[in-house]
């Protein structure tokens, strides 16, 4: 609680806010993008992905140039010019993001929410990993062991999956890598590079454009000549409604990173999932397995056991289960 309370308040705030909005965000991209490609034949993941990045693109122009907050940012990032290979690591991180975003929406294709949130729980892992090896970040005992039943219950889902399909199941592992090596390096240039949140977006959104549009235009050509798609506006609705979740999610994935840790953002995505599997049932009517339900529970206490690691760490230092920390230890930890 002492840990707690000493936080400033507008940072508890802020904190809090960018928690909430990347849950709201998550949970409604996840499933707009998912009733686009059931109930209309649009059949281009990678187009829909690059309409994101144009969003973002857009949205990051206009508040550079019409908000006060936004010139003020603009105008100290100019006054800063980044080194050669801080421009390398964002190009690489545009490159990470349009990939991860792409392979994501392309297992939204095949496989239910459901099931595809199950798969993207095992990013605590692979971010845990990559931020003890890259960002010589550790984590406390209850926090390692607290991905066991994460990792347990998406193997379980895996193994109970009714309507499994192995090209959405590849798809989905290879956005999973992806997503943690992504919240890897976006903590690392947030916090050891010091570049804000809105300007690694703006950078790296318009490379990450011009990616994906030029891979759209290879692998989905039919989409710029689809009859069905010129003419219906209600589609044109739903798209334009899944770019403003993608910028709103995009802007509070970076916030979210900046205010807690890349493994807190993955966790969090676990807590999420709770919620987003709940309104997909009810909106897609999939049917679950006994043991894709038992893999759900054991995820969603995992995430619970991170979320409270520090008082299950006290607890357990109280019962002498766990020697006492070293206070600097404790401080680096968090």
């Amino acid at each position: 609680m002492e840990a707690v309370s000493s936080i400033p308040g507008n940072i508890r705030l802020m904190t809090f806010l960018s928690v909430s909005g990347w849950t709201v965000m998550s949970i409604s991209l996840s499933n707009i993008n998912k009733w686009i490609f059931q109930n209309h034949p649009f059949n281009y993941p990678i187009f829909l992905t690059s309409l994101h990045l144009l969003s973002t693109l857009i949205f990051c122009s206009t508040f550079f140039k019409l908000t006060a907050m936004g010139r003020s940012i603009k105008e100290n990032f100019d006054q800063n010019p980044i080194s050669g290979q801080v421009s390398w690591n964002i190009l690489l991180l545009s490159f990470i993001f349009s990939i991860s975003i792409a392979c994501g929406n392309i297992a939204v294709q095949f496989l239910y929410i459901s099931f595809l949130k199950m798969i993207f729980a095992m990013t605590p892992l692979a971010t845990l990993i990559l931020s003890r090896v890259f960002l010589k970040q550790s984590s406390e005992l209850v926090t390692y062991l607290s991905l066991i039943p994460i990792c347990v219950g998406c193997v379980m889902c895996t193994v109970g999956e009714i309507n499994f399909n192995l090209i959405g199941f590849l798809m989905a592992l290879v956005a999973t890598l992806l997503r943690a090596v992504r919240s890897v390096l976006q903590g690392f240039l947030l916090k050891e590079e010091r570049i804000d949140s809105f300007s690694l977006l703006y950078r790296m959104s318009v490379p990450s454009f011009i990616q994906l549009l030029a891979a759209a235009v290879i692998f989905e050509r039919p989409v710029f000549s689809d009859s069905y798609l010129l003419s219906t506006p209600s589609l044109w609705m739903l798209i334009g409604l899944s770019c403003s979740c993608a910028v709103g999610y995009n802007i509070m994935a970076f916030l979210v990173t900046f205010y807690t840790s890349p493994i807190t953002l993955q966790v969090l995505g676990n807590l999420s999932m709770v919620l987003t599997v709940g309104l997909s049932l009810l909106l897609f009517r999939n049917e679950l397995s006994l043991i894709s339900i038992l893999g759900i529970v054991s995820v969603t206490i995992g995430s619970w056991i991170y979320q409270k690691s520090d008082k299950v760490t006290q607890l357990l230092i109280y019962f002498q289960i766990l020697p006492k920390r070293d206070q600097h230890v404790a401080n680096h930890n968090k």
